[in-house]
């Protein structure tokens, strides 16, 4: 094993879908590739409600971005159910919807579906396996051991990244997230829902996430900072049973798999370039903070992460481009999305306030929201009408 990896070019620490893509791209353009995921099985647990939007949407979300076929054209099986509108609840009950194609992906075998592409295009894979950085060298242990010394390093093992603490970037700021896969719920199989309030998801929203007639994920994901002591578990139940509109929904139904995770909610880390390593995905922070969306921006980053590596490799582009690449293709769009949250921040504390938000927005607006685009009331509007100062 070790004779067959000492010399390899680039490392890919986590087999998610930026660190997949990063590996298909890499190995695309014929240079030696390792692919490194501690987990057994790549895809699970699954810590995501899946949802995507058609890459009709992406173009619209990030007009500059080069999506890849990975984005584009997924596989029908590895599509669970498609959905055609986004439906957004204020506290009091009321809402705006707009039309959002979208598709709801099964998580698990779309993870399985990107590193099989990184496998054909020939990057070798490494389950069950951890990596530690020391000394510009990744020591590897569990299922495959050995010591490597590459070139060049991407870190996509998501927001604890060691990568991104041997970069010595700070701890990022988290959103934790825990989610049902439900049966027998009488949802709108149409409408991707969110539902805003500090009493049901504090410093977040919940969702319900169709995955057909009668089975949706419902999730919460709340920023740890706005739990006041309260535990994710509890939150998410009261969310289900005495929510005023979501509970009539889910009356009845019944919980098939429950799955948490963390998702980044501060925009990008620190530094996402630092000597030989690189980050992408979850790991540099590529999260919409309007609504937690990390896979496209991830799909996209690993594919820069990828082409610049070969750049480097091939003596025609230093790594130090790479963050240049990357608001190039959608820094300004991320940008953006931490400036809208920084200031619905505000609201968030108070039902009152949120109330007022979402009646100072038209459906085209909060779309726009949606889009990391900022309206006109969320800068001034609302928060003169409260008599609050906005945000930097």
């Amino acid at each position: 094993m070790k004779d067959d990896i000492e010399n390899i070019m680039v490392a890919v620490v986590g087999a998610g879908p930026a660190g997949s893509s990063a590996a298909e791209a890499i190995s695309a353009g014929e240079m030696e590739v390792l692919l490194i995921d501690k987990k057994s099985e790549i895809g699970s647990p699954v810590q995501c409600g899946g949802f995507l939007p058609e890459a009709v949407e992406l173009e619209k979300l990030m007009p500059r971005a080069h999506l890849p076929e990975a984005l584009r054209e997924i596989p029908e099986r590895h599509i669970l159910h498609r959905t055609q509108l986004q439906r957004i609840y204020s506290p009091s009950g009321n809402y705006k919807q707009f039309a959002v194609a979208g598709r709801v992906l099964d998580r698990r075998a779309y993870d399985r579906y990107l590193v099989a592409r990184a496998a054909r295009a020939g990057a070798r894979v490494l389950p069950a396996t951890r990596a530690c950085l020391e000394d510009g060298k990744v020591q590897l242990s569990g299922h495959f051991r050995g010591e490597i010394r590459p070139q060049i390093i991407i870190g996509a093992d998501g927001p604890h990244s060691i990568v991104s603490r041997a970069m010595g970037n700070p701890i990022q700021e988290t959103g934790i997230c825990l989610e049902y896969e439900m049966a027998d719920v009488n949802i709108d199989p149409q409408a991707a829902e969110m539902y805003f309030s500090a009493h049901y998801a504090p410093g977040g929203y919940a969702w319900i996430i169709p995955l057909g007639q009668d089975m949706a994920n419902v999730g919460v994901g709340v920023r740890a900072s706005y739990l006041a002591g309260q535990k994710l578990p509890l939150i998410l139940d009261r969310f289900v049973r005495e929510h005023p509109i979501a509970a009539e929904k889910l009356a009845g139904g019944e919980v098939l798999a429950v799955m948490r995770g963390l998702v980044p909610a501060g925009g990008t880390v620190g530094a996402i370039q630092k000597g030989n390593m690189l980050l992408a995905g979850d790991a540099a922070g590529h999260v919409m903070a309007t609504s937690g969306g990390g896979i496209p921006l991830a799909v996209v980053a690993g594919r820069i992460a990828g082409e610049v590596a070969i750049g480097q490799l091939q003596g025609r582009m230093p790594l130090t481009n790479y963050p240049s690449r990357i608001r190039e293709e959608f820094g300004i769009q991320l940008s953006r999305s931490v400036q809208i949250r920084k200031i619905v921040d505000v609201a968030m504390k108070s039902d009152r306030l949120m109330n007022a938000l979402f009646a100072a927005l038209s459906p085209a607006q909060m779309k726009s929201v949606m889009r990391a685009q900022i309206p006109a009331p969320l800068e001034s509007r609302v928060w003169a009408r409260e008599g609050l100062n906005r945000p930097d």
